[in-house]
């Protein structure tokens, strides 16, 4: 399958949007990382995409929201959820076993994985 750019590109916006769904609507405690993660998921050098695929860009998004606080409660809840929310809105829908995706968001959190390995997961999961 060849990858192609997103049909939604991440912003801001939808961050905030995934960060109020989640229980308790935790408020932002530090823009930083959103702005961060932005940035990091649409980056580019030498006019191509540092992260040339979907499933890179996806597991960029969760390790910056992993590793980087930004709510005042649930921020591995919201790692995730936005993770998964940004590929089913570029249609690439994920089926996973939820102990299993608690487990890869705890491990990207401590440092355990790296964006290569988290991408292949998010693959590994992707709905047919």
């Amino acid at each position: 399958m060849s990858e192609q750019e997103p049909l939604h590109p991440l912003n801001v916006t939808f961050l905030l949007h995934a960060a109020e769904l989640l229980d308790g609507d935790p408020q932002v405690d530090d823009y930083g990382p959103l702005y961060a993660a932005v940035a990091r998921v649409n980056a580019r050098a030498m006019e191509r995409d540092i992260y040339g695929s979907l499933y890179l860009k996806a597991a960029t998004l969760l390790h910056t929201l992993a590793k980087l606080p930004c709510l005042e409660h649930s921020n591995e809840a919201f790692a995730w959820h936005a993770t998964e929310a940004y590929l089913a809105l570029n249609a690439h829908a994920l089926d996973y076993p939820p102990k299993a995706a608690v487990a890869l968001v705890r491990d990207t959190a401590v440092g355990a994985l790296g964006v290569a390995r988290i991408a292949r997961q998010l693959r590994d999961w992707t709905a047919t």
